[in-house]
């Protein structure tokens, strides 16, 4: 392990002794600007291939690239277990490396095929969470003991310099994709800590200087916190030091806690709700339910090309890229399905690219036909029953129901507005709400380059477009407008709510990213007009009120309204015990069908325990499962605190009967917080847990409000 010990130390002066512009804490690493090429890029291709390509097989609505897990866990009742046997018998996974053979994969055809799907950057699976290396690593060989990489066992070749060389031929920013973790690596299960700086920042250090990718994309981070990876000082050598300082991109998978929260581009997956106005991010997705390639799933389990498209609009429509995932089989071979899809991507981006590339959000990202717009999926439920979301919001309705009907992107370099719609209207005009253009507006239909005549009729603008003729209209899988020398507006504002720590009154600030904006606000939760209360500094409120707020500024489009509630903490007192609680919490491990808040309370108990934290019961670890945890907390000093879940999926935490923090819903690792005003002493709680499917994740802290976060410890929990 010498030379691992030598790269530390390396690492750790380098970061010492330069006058770095970033230093190893989130607060300086959070401050580096994403690169503009990324933010120009909106469209790249994910790609997951390795040994988990040879048997490619789970449960539809699961992810193929967890094989080994699947296999190891007997997970989705056997089905994983079963076909292995069937089809590999008593093979272990590591053997099937011999039969990775990749002996049809061509560079340089992935590489033009990724090109003309219009694609900017690629991300490629370097290693997944089962440690195998598609290039030739020697630590993956040296800690697992045996040949556990592209060029020592299967391929023999070096995949990812075979993919990055062809890559660099091309438009295509080549990428890298990285898990922190590896489920069985023997160093990762005697020490977390020792596998971090032998394992991890040995190959993460190789691959950037090897490869120097332009993308770097971590993740299986959740296991550890980011001080065990080392990951502000490994980013710190890479913004400031590596050969890829100036470009590269990072995600926010840098360990427990960071997700959402710090790191680079935030990044959802299969979440087509989420965003963040003011964070770049992008959302990954497969055509299908899987990343790596599953063969259980049909051709209707895959997106239509039109649906991947809409996708690729609401993403940038709502300031997001889109990495679409495609799964190669063991023999390199792309499936002939994904082919397909990609090239119908690029035909429509040849002629409606403008309307993605180089633009960002704009004022109004998309808006709502007539109907009910309150779609109720989980991510689970869509994906085990092939529904897609975005496909109902937007090409399938149900009866009664809205779409998206319009997404808006700018480029603000051109100030040019666009509005993209995926269903062609029977009466050929599509009405801009709460658009006003100008007289004479420069409206320009892009799939026929004609331009087109408007109408403004009350607060909406009527365009009359051509008729539809299927000769002429090419790749009609949505349609743009392009709006010249129109759209600049004023940003967000942005409401904050703070809490005075004893007696938990709020003080409410307010900025805008616009220079020269003036905020109005209302505190009655009416609409904030140009002549609304001006902004001028933060502001103590003695009651509960609904904040909203509005920035103005002359020649431009005002911005659109932030609300924030600002809620009173009236004091809880504790309670009067009549006895001395006992150490620990009641624990009931359960399942059900169906996985949300309110049926988890009436799920089947599999078993009961008492226990002195929140770790996951082996079960819900590696299967759908609920668990809930009963009793007491001790609060020792008299003071506001505020409360973190961060949990895979859904979770909520409930002090004397309210509700604290809800981290609901079906969803990737994610953290939620709330506060609550607690008196010194015993006050009863309830915290509510379950994984839905696929990964798992729950991670419980608190801070006194303006104090250091904190774990819960054991001495504080009893029932």
């Amino acid at each position: 392990m010498k030379r691992q010990f030598i790269f530390l130390i390396f690492i750790t002066l380098c970061i010492r002794s330069i006058a770095q512009n970033y230093q190893p804490e989130w607060a300086s690493l959070d401050t580096r600007p994403t690169p503009e090429w990324w933010l120009d890029a909106k469209f790249g291709i994910f790609i997951h291939w390795g040994v988990y390509s040879v048997p490619a097989f789970t449960a539809k609505g699961n992810y193929a690239e967890w094989y080994q897990q699947s296999l190891e866990s007997n997970a989705h009742n056997g089905l994983v277990r079963d076909y292995h046997l069937k089809n590999f018998g008593n093979r272990s996974y590591y053997d099937l490396a011999n039969d990775f053979h990749a002996e049809l994969f061509e560079p340089d055809a992935w590489a033009s095929l990724f090109e003309k799907a219009g694609a900017k950057y690629v991300v490629l699976t370097a290693k997944h969470h089962d440690g195998f290396c598609l290039w030739p690593s020697a630590t993956a060989d040296q800690t697992w003991r045996f040949p556990w990489n592209a060029m020592s066992t299967g391929p023999r070749r070096d995949l990812v310099g075979d993919l990055m060389a062809a890559l660099r031929k091309t438009t295509v920013k080549p990428g890298l994709y990285y898990s922190l973790y590896e489920w069985y690596n023997p160093l990762w299960k005697f020490d977390h800590n020792r596998f971090a700086y032998e394992h991890t920042l040995p190959q993460l250090h190789d691959l950037v200087t090897q490869y120097q990718p332009w993308v770097l994309w971590a993740d299986g981070d959740w296991e550890e916190t980011p001080e065990t990876w080392r990951s502000q000082q490994f980013l710190a050598w890479l913004y400031n030091q590596s050969p890829v300082r100036e470009q590269v991109v990072v995600n926010d998978r840098w360990g427990s806690g960071v997700r959402f929260n710090h790191g680079g581009v935030y990044t959802p997956e299969y979440e087509p709700n989420v965003d963040f106005e003011n964070h770049p991010w992008e959302e990954s997705r497969g055509m299908g339910a899987s990343y790596g390639y599953n063969r259980a799933e049909d051709a209707q389990d895959y997106n239509s090309s039109q649906a991947l498209i809409v996708h690729l609009i609401d993403k940038v429509s709502r300031g997001g890229n889109l990495l679409l995932d495609i799964g190669p089989d063991g023999h390199g071979k792309i499936p002939p399905i994904m082919q397909e899809r990609l090239l119908d991507i690029g035909k429509w981006l040849e002629i409606n690219g403008e309307a993605i590339y180089n633009t960002r959000r704009w004022r109004i990202p998309y808006q709502w036909s007539d109907g009910k717009q309150d779609y109720k999926i989980d991510r689970t439920t869509a994906r085990e029953s092939g529904i897609d979301l975005l496909v109902k919001q937007t090409l399938e309705p149900d009866p009664g129901f809205a779409v998206k009907e319009v997404f808006y992107t700018y480029n603000p370099k051109m100030n040019t507005l666009y509005a993209i719609f995926p269903k062609y209207p029977s009466d050929n005009r599509i009405v801009l709400k709460d658009i006003q253009l100008p007289r004479n507006a420069d409206v320009s239909f892009l799939t026929t380059k004609q331009r087109l005549r408007t109408d403004v009729v009350g607060r909406n603008t009527i365009v009359y477009l051509p008729g539809f003729d299927v000769n002429t209209f090419k790749s009609p899988q949505a349609f743009a407008l392009k709006i010249a020398n129109y759209g600049a507006f004023v940003a967000r504002p942005e409401i904050q709510v703070n809490y005075e720590p004893q007696t938990m009154r709020p003080i409410v600030s307010m900025t805008c990213s616009t220079p020269g904006a003036t905020i109005r606000y209302t505190v009655d939760g009416s609409e904030p007009t140009d002549k609304s209360m001006a902004f001028t500094q933060p502001t103590m409120f003695n009651e509960t009120r609904t904040i909203r707020a509005r920035a103005f500024k002359d020649g431009v489009l005002a911005s659109k309204v932030d609300t924030a509630v600002v809620r009173q903490f009236p004091l809880m007192p504790n309670l009067s015990m009549f006895r001395q609680p006992q150490a620990g919490l009641n624990l009931s491990v359960v399942q059900t069908d169906q996985y949300d808040m309110r049926t988890l309370q009436y799920a089947s108990v599999l078993k009961n325990a008492v226990v002195s934290n929140f770790d996951l019961d082996p079960i819900c670890k590696t299967d759908r499962c609920g668990m809930i945890w009963k009793g007491y907390i001790y609060i020792p000093q008299t003071y506001g605190h505020q409360f973190f879940l961060e949990s895979d999926d859904g979770s909520q935490l409930l002090i004397d009967g309210q509700l604290v923090v809800d981290n609901s819903g079906d969803h990737g690792m994610l953290e939620a917080s709330g506060y609550a005003n607690l008196q010194q002493g015993w006050h009863q709680m309830q915290l509510l847990y379950f994984n839905s499917g696929g990964a798992s994740g729950l991670k419980v802290s608190f801070a006194p409000v303006g104090g250091a976060r904190q774990m819960i410890q054991a001495q504080a929990l009893a029932h």
